[in-house]
């Protein structure tokens, strides 16, 4: 486990490498640092993020055409992070048990079997078990994902893999999104149907449900995992959650800020619809716009991360976000409010890959999969609960309570990790001789 002092000795020896190297070159020096494991899985992110691109914007799209009101959406929305809530630990486990390469490719194959199901879906019986078992599969992807990079990556090189693994997601993101913009349309024309009719929306989600299939050949390229000693034993609950201080510093910022990203970040295709009168197309340019400037934004995040810390530049990005929140849910106008919203989400999300970079190495190597658990599980869990409650509140108020709540929960989150990661260091070090 690192300590805040070995992790300052570090960021110091790096930064007098980085001014004889040069931060351009030292930057692509570790991403050439990368091994095949690492590159395959860089080529699923970016397929696996085209493919999701057209799912983020359509399927809440689709379930309204289908004549379901936002209360039901807010319950398919929120089904996903409940079952990460109640199965992250025993996925978590699985995966030391089979390998988080086998995981991996066991959760493309149960989500790709999802999205074909919700894509066919016309009643609320189905749209729930598919749902469910789109939990499942995000469950195995996202909690298995952290300690595969982790585990082919090495301590120089791993902050530059996460950013860059979530930078090709949000790339690829763009050009799901702008796909996704037109091809109902397109769809429309060929099936003669109306361009926000179910057959129009369902054959776009077939396709995405199609290509998402085959982010399953580059982990078919990669070779088990390098590491396995001590983490393929089988883990008991006792070891998962110790040191549990640790642990409940690390994930309660995650707690406060899925109860805040719950209740509005699933929804905002629908914000966008309901108080502009958005159209499809213009809105898949907008999303894929924001996926490219949260590409750009997580790559800088290394950079700033090496200067600053990681903790502080989570922190500080975080915080910066907090104003064009407040831009893109009270300024009237339709160009104030999509800066608001493109900027928002660069800040906030070039925090993720960093925070979850820092958490992986706060923990033994064992706990890995067991850590990358509970983040899901404390991230989801509240998420899970705001969106059925931004749902009733959609139903009740429109978009007027969320955004507030979403602006007190990330300030929060960001005074947390300050408190405990930052202001506790400092602390640690003035009292050291």
């Amino acid at each position: 486990m690192l300590s805040f002092t070995s992790s300052s000795l570090e960021r110091s020896a790096f930064l007098v490498r980085s001014t004889s190297m040069g931060g351009t070159g030292n930057y692509l020096s570790r991403i050439r640092s990368f091994g095949p494991n690492a590159r395959w899985y860089l080529l699923f992110s970016l397929i696996s993020g085209f493919a999701m691109g057209i799912m983020r914007l359509l399927f809440n799209f689709y379930v309204l055409s289908l004549g379901f009101d936002p209360s039901v959406l807010g319950l398919l929305v929120a089904l996903p992070p409940i079952v990460i809530t109640i199965l992250a630990i025993p996925m978590g486990m699985l995966g030391h048990r089979i390998g988080f390469r086998h995981t991996l490719m066991l959760g493309v194959v149960l989500m790709s079997g999802a999205l074909v199901g919700i894509s066919l879906s016309t009643v609320l019986v189905s749209l729930v078990l598919f749902s469910i078992l789109r939990g499942l599969s995000r469950t195995m992807l996202q909690v298995s994902s952290a300690p595969f990079m982790a585990e082919n990556s090495g301590t120089e090189e791993r902050t530059h893999l996460f950013s860059v693994q979530f930078a090709s997601r949000m790339f690829a993101n763009f050009f799901g999104l702008l796909l996704a913009g037109v091809l109902p349309g397109l769809i429309a024309g060929v099936l003669n149907v109306g361009a926000e009719s179910p057959a129009a929306y369902r054959g776009a989600l077939l396709a995405g449900a199609i290509l998402y299939a085959l982010a399953l050949l580059p982990l078919l390229r990669t070779k088990s995992e390098p590491i396995v000693h001590e983490s393929a034993e089988p883990m008991r609950l006792r070891e998962m959650f110790h040191p549990p201080g640790l642990l409940f510093r690390l994930f309660l910022p995650q707690v406060v800020i899925g109860l805040g990203a719950g209740a509005l970040v699933p929804f905002l295709n629908v914000f966008f619809r309901t108080k502009f009168g958005v159209p499809d197309a213009t809105l898949g340019v907008l999303f894929a716009v924001q996926s490219v400037l949260m590409a750009f934004a997580t790559l800088i995040g290394p950079v700033l991360a090496d200067r600053w810390g990681k903790t502080r530049t989570v922190v500080g990005v975080q915080l910066l976000s907090v104003p064009f929140l407040g831009i893109l849910g009270f300024v009237p106008m339709l160009s104030l409010s999509a800066i608001g919203f493109l900027c928002r989400a660069a800040l906030m999300n070039a925090a993720n890959p960093l925070y979850t970079a820092f958490a992986m190495e706060k923990v033994s190597a064992k706990q890995r999969g067991a850590a990358s658990a509970m983040m899901q599980m404390s991230w989801q869990g509240t998420r899970a609960i705001s969106s059925l409650a931004s749902g009733y509140l959609q139903e009740v108020s429109g978009f007027a309570l969320l955004f507030p709540i979403t602006i007190v929960t990330y300030s929060l989150a960001s005074v947390l990790i300050y408190t405990f990661f930052i202001r506790e260091s400092q602390g640690r070090n003035r009292h050291q001789p």
